[in-house]
């Protein structure tokens, strides 16, 4: 999934860039077609599947808080670390929670007008 997405947004991106670039090299004025990425996944996709023996992804439950007693309940905190660490921020961040350099340089630099 990761490597799909990664290359529409490569296309999406080049389909930007030839528009502006053509607009900028003719300067005629037109509305063009921009591309749009529609992503259909369930809901909750990256959540806990199920939450005390009730479905959560793909469910209306998806919507809601999935695991709203974790002060109260030790299963309940349980799923949520586990959850949390399913992300993997030990390598995305380094000891002091900054972002880790090589992620950071991929992140778009904001240009001025």
């Amino acid at each position: 999934m990761h490597q799909l997405m990664a290359g529409i947004l490569e296309e999406c991106v080049l389909e930007i860039r030839r528009i502006q670039d053509k607009a900028r090299r003719t300067g005629v004025p037109n509305r063009p077609r921009w591309p749009m990425i529609i992503l259909r996944s369930p809901k909750g996709w990256t959540g806990p599947k199920e939450v005390d023996g009730h479905k959560v992804e793909g469910f209306w439950r998806s919507h809601q808080v999935p695991l709203a007693s974790v002060k109260e309940n030790p299963a309940h905190m349980k799923q949520l670390e586990d959850w949390l660490r399913s992300y993997k921020p030990e390598e995305l961040f380094d000891s002091t929670g900054r972002l880790i350099p090589e992620l950071k340089i991929l992140a778009p630099k904001v240009r001025s007008a």
